[in-house]
């Protein structure tokens, strides 16, 4: 291989992550409309809307700064930043080996998400609205309830591959198909009710909302408008498929181990297959559940922080 062409890998990781995310949101949508009878939008749909706002002019509050207008091109960065150390259609043949794709690990792809979700909540507060104020505290508060359980998970699965680099952990839990225990069944149930409070779907957020009152992650987004909004949703749905590769990555990392053209089809066929069926889990969920009342959503996901911390002690006994 090339020197360039590991990099020209991961760009292509990346890029693909982001070009799908759309996609991606479309298909729950279309999901939940059928669950529900209704027609529903078409899958691309987000396109469409994308699309849109690249064609609005941008409305700025007198109140918010030089700052407001860089954040959305920050928040969007650090997605995809994240984004490039998620291993898709490539993993190493096993832990420790030399990896040639550039991946980072498990604790840099939590700390560019995090960073994109300050990087929101800032912008809001430096709007001066008062929804967007509430967003952000709403959102911070979740934050301090997700992230260390996500730094849970992210442990009691490294522990078995020794290893935080998502690409060796991807590639170390392929050659031991069949061994999923206990701890794996708790990280991976704290995973799942992780995968809804950071996609910010019910009953967390409800993402089809537009009551203020409620909203968590769309009231961050009202000060925003034409190509900054486009920015900010492209890094939402982006964000989502994010970390549905990272649930894959750690719990079904059937990832092929050679960059030939018929394997990075074959895993990108597989990886396909695996974002599917969390898009149904996805709309199932929200298909049968409703919000939870704020002050419900620590006992909510505090289950969450019980199934991790389980997971995680039972590794080291």
């Amino acid at each position: 291989m090339g020197r360039a062409t590991p990099w020209a890998l991961a760009l292509g990781q990346m890029a693909l992550l982001v070009l799908l995310g759309p996609l991606v949101t479309g298909v729950i949508q279309k999901l939940k409309a059928r669950l529900q009878c209704r027609r529903g939008a078409g899958i691309l749909q987000p396109y469409r809307d994308l699309t849109k706002l690249l064609r609005k002019g941008t409305v700025q509050a007198d109140t918010a700064g030089s700052f407001f207008r860089a954040v959305p091109v920050l928040v969007l960065a650090s997605t995809c930043a994240a984004a490039a150390l998620v291993p898709v259609l490539f993993a190493p043949p096993a832990a420790g080996s030399a990896s040639p794709l550039p991946l980072g690990d498990a604790i840099l792809l939590l700390g560019w998400l995090a960073l994109g979700r300050f990087l929101t909540a800032v912008g809001a507060l430096d709007a001066g609205g008062a929804f967007g104020g509430m967003g952000a505290s709403r959102e911070m508060t979740v934050a301090t309830l997700v992230e260390p359980v996500l730094m849970l998970v992210v442990f009691s699965v490294s522990v078995v591959a020794g290893t935080t680099d998502l690409g060796a952990i991807a590639g170390h839990l392929s050659l031991r198909r069949g061994s999923f225990g206990a701890p794996d069944i708790l990280a991976l149930f704290a995973m799942l009710v992780l995968l809804l409070a950071e996609t910010g779907r019910i009953p967390v957020d409800n993402p089809d909302t537009h009551l203020e009152l409620t909203m968590l992650h769309e009231g961050m987004l009202l000060e925003h408008s034409g190509p900054g909004l486009f920015c900010l949703v492209l890094a939402h749905h982006t964000k989502q498929i994010v970390v549905m590769a990272l649930v894959q990555a750690l719990f079904l990392p059937w990832i092929p181990a050679s960059t030939a053209p018929f394997a990075l089809a074959l895993g990108l066929g597989a990886f396909a297959a695996r974002t599917l069926v969390l898009a149904i889990f996805l709309a199932l969920v929200e298909s049968s559940y409703a919000k939870l009342r704020f002050f419900r959503l620590p006992q909510f996901l505090g289950i969450g922080f019980l199934s991790a911390f389980l997971a995680v002690a039972l590794r080291l006994l």
